[in-house]
């Protein structure tokens, strides 16, 4: 059976990074015009009535960070250990 050399992970290097920036600009987003309130979760113009969007977005891009990142860590040093 012929050794077959690994390929670069840069799928799951590109998910883990566009997951990190979802979830930083989600997050600073939330963070400067929204706010918890007797209303729920809410924001202030121009990101009224977008609030629950970037609070699943916030939740679900931290949830897919947790995921890749282990993933991507895994196949770059196996990758590198393939070298």
């Amino acid at each position: 059976m012929p050794m077959r050399a690994r390929s670069f992970p840069s799928i799951s290097i590109a998910m883990t990074v566009a997951s990190a920036a979802v979830l930083a600009t989600s997050s600073t987003i939330s963070g400067r015009h929204c706010a918890f309130g007797f209303g729920g979760f809410q924001c202030n113009s121009p990101f009224s009535g977008y609030g629950d969007m970037l609070l699943t977005g916030t939740l679900g891009a931290l949830a897919v960070l947790i995921i890749t990142v282990p993933i991507a860590a895994w196949r770059l040093i196996a990758w590198l250990r393939a070298r």
